[in-house]
């Protein structure tokens, strides 16, 4: 695993607990000391800064699951490139988490793994560029490659509640239009499903399937949460008062098809229902069982 971050953590219980031979690489020294102290193979790799090549025991004979972000700026991917350059041996498969971002603003309209990706923002483009990468790196070399276009992931630790709590406003109903998102586990598990396809496509919309917008997914939480809902703003009132990287996720609107992801790579969401996603969510976040 390159990057293991929140969805990593998650993929590493899953393949610890299946018994997998696992290698995850990290930046920080911290990230190192903790996934160490849980037993966990790990290893410091920085694609910011110059390097030599990687082992050959890193890649060799194992599937790659990328899940290192772009750098925060500018239209292009440097990591993935410095990461694939600094291969000795290639991998049996490589799974890139991408966004669906890259399919830009389509107003609501359903897209596909067939529609032309149309990026309207930074992170989008970036994302399409490490796609790019990586696909002409899986053509020259014969490596599968698999792209899974990611919508918002959700999980213990990422709901809304204390946004909520704080009064935090929301997006008013009338406004939102349809979101696309996927539990941290079901991200988790379709990359697994991913490592071990075997068939001829490489690009999948990944999701639960559902069109539930923004407004209703906090909505849910608050309901589910035992919280009051919170304030509801129209559109322009509200993207006076969010960051940058936020009016994206309020702006572009899209529903993706994840029939792909279903039937091709025969995977089917264990959440596919929002309401049982964040229950589970909110389960575990209170120690109890999902």
């Amino acid at each position: 695993m390159v990057g293991c971050g929140y969805t990593g953590r998650r993929l590493l219980n899953m393949c610890r607990d299946a018994n997998r031979d696992v290698l995850a690489t990290v930046r920080s020294e911290e990230s190192l000391a903790t996934l160490r102290s849980a037993d966990v193979a790990a290893e410091i790799l920085d694609l910011d800064a110059p390097g030599g090549q990687l082992p050959r025991a890193w890649t060799e004979g194992r599937a790659v699951i990328y899940m290192a972000p772009p750098p925060g700026a500018g239209n292009t991917d440097s990591r993935i490139r410095a990461f694939l350059a600094r291969l000795t041996a290639n991998p049996s498969a490589l799974v890139y988490l991408s966004t669906t971002a890259v399919y830009g603003d389509t107003g609501g309209a359903t897209v596909d793994e067939t529609t032309p990706p149309a990026p309207a923002s930074d992170r989008g483009r970036r994302r399409l560029d490490a796609e790019q990468a990586a696909l002409g790196w899986g053509r020259e070399t014969g490596v599968p490659v698999r792209v899974l276009r990611v919508p918002g992931i959700y999980g213990p630790g990422r709901l809304p509640v204390e946004r909520i709590r704080q009064g935090a406003p929301v997006l008013r109903g009338e406004d939102a239009g349809p979101g696309n998102r996927i539990h941290v586990d079901d991200l988790a598990a379709v990359s697994l499903a991913a490592a071990h396809y075997s068939g001829p496509e490489n690009i999948f919309n990944v999701g639960d399937g559902s069109d539930a917008s923004t407004t209703e997914y906090v909505r849910t939480v608050a309901r589910l949460a035992g919280l009051a809902r919170p304030p509801e703003l129209p559109l322009a009132a509200l993207l006076e008062r969010v960051t940058p990287a936020m009016r994206g996720f309020l702006v572009e609107r899209r529903r993706v098809e994840t029939r792909r992801m279903r039937e091709a790579l025969g995977f089917r969401p264990r959440y596919a229902d929002l309401e049982a996603g964040v229950a589970a969510s909110l389960a575990e976040e209170n120690g109890a069982t999902a």
